[in-house]
């Protein structure tokens, strides 16, 4: 049995048993959508399971969706998943030229493809921006486009959280593009229509109660300045509470999401804003003379072609210094690193000189801040 003959049989016994189940776990409402292959769909990421509700709007039409590089690594999970769902692999913190030429040799051969342009799940609730080479991508793919909306998902289970909510998910259409309509269309006007269609800020009208336990747990992975005082690192989360444990500020997540309480910001989104400004701006209380901030218990691998993993050390300490990053014993010059991205909440993946690692926080931290330094430290090196 071929790779399309089994992602067909799979794709439809997955829809009739899974559905009803996640619809009735997640308040899910999706717009089906009827649009002849082959087809790119594209929509905001805001949830892990973002891509099963995407699914959900094509019943009939199986999607080879673009995966990031770790779910390969999962051992006999990733065998099960390639071998029933044919994922196209995307190594973050590289360049993406393979992926972009496996999309399109998917959609040469009438395959489907699903891709969240953002590259990763919003950390805040916002949008994040498109990856410039998607309008191109769609562009020379030949095959229809598909956006779509994804709304309430990150207020059900932020990517930073490790509960979920009970609340309201809506799949919608926002819009479908023929292949004629796209030759007719610059790359650049592609990357805006699809900026534009799939574009979700939370806390526009933040009405839908979203009811859990414990809220605020895992939140410090999202948020690592306080902006009362200015530390890094000193925030922790208790319930359906964040606190400062170094000046004493706390706030309350709401249901709707928004923060209640002695904190400035009044969402997520708000804080993100302050937090990456007093980083670029060093406005923040360093750790010591050489060192900005630094996290425990982190763990250290090398990967390597076929997504064999090599770890170089556990337990490690990783220190953020002006033009280095320290992990353990091995140090990485900033200006070396050509690619930086995070995946899931807890692992930061990068390029150096030509090799591919990744860092997995073990316990709770932000990783999150060594990236934000990383691209701050690209933007003043232009």
């Amino acid at each position: 049995m071929d790779n399309q003959r089994r992602l067909d049989l799979f794709w439809s016994f997955a829809q009739h048993t899974s559905r009803p189940l996640v619809k009735a776990m997640y308040g899910l409402d999706v717009e089906t959508v009827n649009v002849t292959a082959p087809f790119i769909v594209i929509a905001n990421h805001t949830n892990n399971l973002d891509p099963l509700f995407v699914a959900y709007a094509f019943p009939k039409d199986p999607i080879s969706f673009v995966a990031s590089e770790h779910i390969f690594r999962l051992g006999f999970v990733s065998k099960l998943l390639e071998y029933f769902l044919a994922p196209i692999p995307r190594k973050k913190a590289s360049s993406g030229a393979d992926t972009v030429k496996a999309c399109l040799r998917a959609t040469k051969a009438g395959r489907n493809v699903g891709l969240m342009a953002e590259g990763e799940a919003s950390w805040d609730g916002v949008s994040m921006p498109v990856f410039s080479a998607t309008g191109k991508l769609v562009k020379n793919s030949g095959a229809s486009l598909v956006t779509l909306r994804i709304e309430g998902a990150y207020l059900t289970k932020p990517r930073w959280a490790e509960k979920r909510r009970r609340g309201r998910i809506k799949v919608s259409v926002a819009n479908v593009y023929s292949p004629e309509e796209l030759k007719s269309m610059s790359a650049a006007e592609v990357l805006e229509a699809i900026t534009n269609d799939i574009y979700v800020n939370c806390w526009d009208n933040p009405k839908v109660s979203y009811k859990g336990k414990d809220k605020a747990a895992g939140l410090p992975r999202a948020l690592f300045i306080c902006p009362r005082c200015g530390r890094v690192g000193s925030l922790e989360s208790r319930g359906d509470i964040i606190r400062c444990f170094k000046c004493g500020a706390y706030s309350e997540i709401l249901d709707n999401g928004t923060l209640k309480g002695g904190f400035e910001p009044k969402n997520i989104a708000e804080w993100d804003k302050i937090q990456f400004e007093k980083l670029k701006n060093y406005d923040f209380v360093k750790e010591s003379e050489d060192v900005f901030f630094s996290d425990k218990d982190l763990t250290l691998k090398k990967i390597g072609s076929g997504h064999v993993e090599a770890v170089i050390g556990e337990g490690l300490t990783l220190q953020q210094k002006e033009n280095e990053l320290d992990c353990g014993i091995c140090s990485f010059n900033l200006s070396d690193i050509n690619n930086m991205a995070m995946t899931q909440a807890k692992r930061l993946l990068f390029s150096y000189k030509g090799s591919y690692f990744e860092i997995k926080a073990n316990g709770m931290c932000s990783l999150r801040k060594y990236l934000a330094f990383w691209q701050n430290s690209k933007s003043e090196d232009k």
